[in-house]
């Protein structure tokens, strides 16, 4: 597919499936008392310091996913001998290391911060849509079982999982494609 196409029709999801969010989550709860966002919940947000939060990392995702289509960059090393949890902390951090690292480290590098984010985020952006989408269909469409099942733990526990295996398998294909190089 041309990536002009890919990436307008993935923005068009990403900004539609927040919008979709925001509208259902205002139509179910307009006071955010029964909201399970963090900001919310933990942080006491209300509606316009949520919005504009949710706005800007939206908009950055988007530049970021930009950059990442029309101004790519290798991340991966040129040098031999890197194993799986060294190419995880290589394209993120630019050096070689242990993955645990990205936990705590940021890379040196702004751009391949955005690189990196452009590819990873944009992902796990469109799978949380696919995911609250799907959630608010069920609550809004459906009369009985999934409202017995809905709870913020199952969401929350869906989405960490999913956003956890797009990481590994987008780090699992480019350790992939490093080892095609050799």
């Amino acid at each position: 597919m041309n990536k002009t196409i890919k990436y307008t029709i993935t923005v068009i999801w990403i900004l539609f499936s927040r919008i979709y969010d925001a509208y259902c989550t205002h139509q179910f709860t307009p006071d955010l008392s029964t909201e399970a966002n963090p900001l919310v919940s933990i942080f006491g947000l209300s509606w316009t310091p949520l919005l504009i939060i949710l706005g800007l990392l939206t908009i950055y995702t988007v530049y970021t996913y930009y950059i990442s289509v029309f101004k790519p960059i290798n991340l991966l090393p040129t040098e031999k001998g890197y194993t799986f949890s060294n190419i995880v902390a290589y394209t993120y951090l630019g050096h070689k290391d242990n993955w645990i690292s990205i936990l705590y480290k940021l890379p040196k590098d702004f751009n391949r911060f955005n690189q990196y984010m452009g590819q990873l985020l944009t992902s796990c952006l469109v799978y949380a849509g696919i995911l609250s989408t799907i959630m608010w269909l069920l609550i809004n469409k459906t009369e009985y079982y999934y409202k017995e099942i809905h709870s913020s733990t199952l969401i929350y526990l869906i989405l960490i999982t999913g956003a956890i295996a797009i990481i590994y398998n987008w780090n699992k294909t480019k350790y992939k494609e490093y080892l095609a190089l050799k």
